[in-house]
C-alpha cells in the first residue's frame, strides 16, 4: 500500500514517536510511506526513520497564511502524483491543510488529535476550520474514551479510540547518565519547558516540602521556551542546589532507572508517553489529575498516586508521603510495569493496522451527524 503520513516536524515530542513508530512498522512489512513535514525546515529527526521511508519536507519560506496555502497546494500536487491508498494526520493544525489538500479525492484520511481540545485552544479560526473540515474525515483517532466523546459533531463510528504504544524499556543501551549529586535520592520529570507541563507548580510544590525531605534532588529533563522562567523561579524559590535542568536527553530510560520518583506535573496532556515510559521501568509515579490521559494509566494508590492540577499543597503532601516511606514506593513501583500489559507496542500497532485494513477495503461513512453516545 502507499501510505502518506503529515506532521508539523518530527522533533523530539510524544506524537513524533508515535508517527515513527508507524511509519516503521509499515515500512518493515513492505509499505510505501511517505512521511511529510510541514513546518520543520527539513532538520533530521530526533527518532532514526526505517530507511524505506521516504521523508519529505513542505515547509514553505512565506508568511502565514500564504505559507499555509503553500503546504495545502504542495500537498495536493503530492497526492495528485502519487495517490495515496491511505492517509493519516498529526495535529490539529496539519489536520486541517491535509483535509484541504485532499479535498474531491476518495483517499481515506485519518486524523489524529493528540491534545485535549477543552485546554489546548487553537483560536477561533482554526477551532471553526476544524470543526468544518473534520466532517471529511473517514475516521478521528482520538487517545482516550474522554477525547474522542469531545468530538460529538462526526458521525456516529467515526471516533476510535487508539492510545499511545508504550515500549518495553531497553535495558544497558545508553551509558548511564552523570548524576549532578551522586548520593542524593532523586524525584525526576520529564517534558517540554512549557507552561502546559506544569513544572512551575512541581516547583512551588518541591519548594513545600519538610525538611525530613531536604536530601531529595529535582532533576527535570527537556528544554523550551519557559526555560529562563524556570530556573528564575527556582532560584527565588531557595531550590538552586536542589534543582537541576539538564536539557533534553536521546534517552530518559538511564536516567529514569537512577531515579526514586517521577513526578508529572501538567496542565493537561493528551496520552502522557513519559509518565507511561516511567512506569515501564517501574518508578513509583504522583502526576496531577489533569485532562486527559494520567486516570487512564494510573489507578490511585495501587501503581501510582493522583493530586489535583494547580495545587502546589496538594503535590507537596503526597511527594511528602512517597519520599518518607520505602514500603509505599516499592508498592507503587511494584505494580506500575503492568502498564505494558495494558498498552504494549504489538497491541497498538494491531489495532492501527486493523483500522488501516478496514479504511482501504471498504467505503468511508459519509455525512456528518453525532458521534456514537457509548464512546
Amino acid at each position: 500500500m502507499n501510505l502518506n503520513l503529515v506532521i508539523p516536524s518530527l522533533a523530539a515530542g510524544g506524537a513524533e514517536r508515535v508517527l515513527t513508530t508507524l511509519a516503521n512498522h509499515w515500512a518493515r512489512r513492505g509499505d510505501r510511506v511517505t512521511v511529510f513535514t510541514t513546518h520543520d525546515g527539513g532538520s533530521a529527526p530526533h527518532y532514526e526513520l526505517h530507511s524505506d521511508v521516504r521523508l519529505v519536507s513542505l515547509r514553505a519560506a512565506l508568511p502565514a497564511p500564504l505559507r499555509n496555502l503553500a503546504i495545502v497546494s504542495a500537498l495536493r500536487r503530492e497526492f495528485r502524483d502519487a495517490p495515496p491508498d491511505f492517509g493519516n494526520q498529526f495535529p490539529h493544525y496539519t489536520n486541517v491543510l491535509a483535509l484541504v489538500a485532499n479535498s474531491g479525492r476518495q483517499c481515506p484520511i485519518v486524523v489524529s488529535e493528540r491534545l485535549d481540545p477543552r485546554v489546548i485552544g487553537i483560536g477561533p479560526v482554526w477551532s471553526l476550520l476544524r470543526r468544518l473540515t473534520y466532517r471529511n474525515a473517514t475516521r478521528l483517532v482520538a487517545q482516550t474514551p474522554t477525547a474522542a466523546g469531545l468530538f460529538e459533531y462526526l458521525a456516529p463510528g467515526r471516533t476510535v479510540v487508539i492510545p499511545n504504544p508504550v515500549p518495553p524499556p531497553a535495558i544497558g543501551t545508553s551509558p548511564l547518565p552523570e548524576w549532578p549529586i551522586h548520593e542524593r535520592p532523586t524525584v525526576i520529570a520529564v517534558g517540554r519547558l512549557m507552561p502546559q507541563k506544569g513544572f512551575d507548580i512541581a516547583l512551588r510544590a518541591f519548594s513545600l516540602l519538610p525538611a525530613t525531605c531536604a536530601e531529595w534532588q529535582f532533576i527535570i529533563l527537556g528544554e523550551g521556551p519557559q526555560r529562563a522562567t524556570l530556573e528564575r523561579l527556582r532560584d527565588e524559590l531557595g531550590l538552586t542546589n536542589r534543582v537541576y535542568m539538564p536539557g533534553r536527553v536521546a534517552d530518559p530510560t538511564p536516567w529514569l532507572q537512577r531515579a526514586g520518583i517521577f513526578l508529572m506535573s501538567s496542565r493537561s496532556e493528551g496520552f502522557p508517553n513519559a509518565l507511561a515510559e516511567a512506569m515501564a521501568v517501574g518508578l513509583p509515579v504522583l502526576s496531577t489529575d489533569c485532562p486527559s490521559g494520567p486516570s487512564d494509566l494510573i489507578t490511585h494508590g495501587v501503581d501510582g498516586m493522583l493530586v489535583a492540577t494547580e495545587d502546589p499543597q496538594a503535590m507537596a503532601l503526597a511527594l511528602g508521603e512517597l519520599m518518607v516511606s520505602s514500603d509505599l514506593r516499592e508498592r507503587l513501583a511494584s505494580a506500575a510495569p503492568h502498564v505494558l500489559d495494558r498498552f504494549s507496542q504489538t497491541s497498538v500497532l494491531n489495532a492501527w493496522d486493523t483500522l488501516l485494513a478496514e479504511l482501504v477495503t471498504s467505503r468511508p461513512i459519509q455525512g456528518p451527524s453525532r458521534t456514537d453516545s457509548r464512546r
